[in-house]
């Protein structure tokens, strides 16, 4: 990848949350997450972003790299930074991801690939309507690590639409599925319930 690859910033309702979309995969398969610097050692892609101050996680997932902030620096202004810790990384020529970060069975890369399926093509367009998204976080063995965003997040109908929407869609499409563990803080974001 070069120094002048194309990085596009998309804010996500959640203001502590921006996406940001790589030209090219950096990844193939698997969702890998780093909440903290330590996390990230070795794998120079989050360590750089972790660098920037106030950064609290760093998911990466195909093209896309999620990145949560603290604080109330906005996007603009840390989001130039972060751009160029993504490239400084890539330019690198060092492991963006460790091997032991990868090491993911054929079976477990396929999980993840149809856990985000679902999400994409099946979840998201029936909640979309109220204005809310289920965003994945995690996968460890079978359970699902999610976060509900946009009308989701403190919605005092968020525990039906786990229990009966999120959940029950999972449970059809996927019925090897754990549990759905859902990490949102509902007191938090722009209009929570709670």
């Amino acid at each position: 990848m070069s120094q002048d690859i194309k990085i596009k910033a998309v804010p996500q309702f959640d203001p502590n949350i921006c996406d940001f979309v790589l030209e090219q995969p950096i990844e193939k398969f698997g969702a890998y997450r780093f909440d903290s610097s330590k996390e990230a050692e070795g794998s120079t892609l989050p360590e750089e972003i972790f660098k920037i101050n106030n950064i609290s996680s760093v998911l990466i997932i195909g093209s896309t790299i999620t990145i949560t902030k603290k604080g109330k620096e906005a996007w603009p202004v840390i989001g130039k930074q972060i751009g160029q810790a993504i490239r400084t990384a890539l330019n690198s020529g060092k492991t963006l991801i460790t091997e032991d970060r990868k090491k993911r069975s054929p079976d477990e890369q396929d999980f993840i690939k149809k856990v985000l399926d679902v999400i994409t093509n099946r979840i998201n367009p029936a909640i979309a309507s109220h204005g809310g998204y289920i965003e994945l976080l995690d996968v460890k063995n079978k359970d699902i690590f999610i976060r509900m965003g946009g009308g989701c997040q403190g919605c005092a109908a968020s525990a039906a639409t786990l229990k009966q929407g999120v959940e029950q869609t999972f449970k059809e499409a996927m019925p090897e599925v754990g549990q759905i563990i859902d990490t949102t803080d509902h007191s938090a974001g722009q209009n929570p319930y709670y």
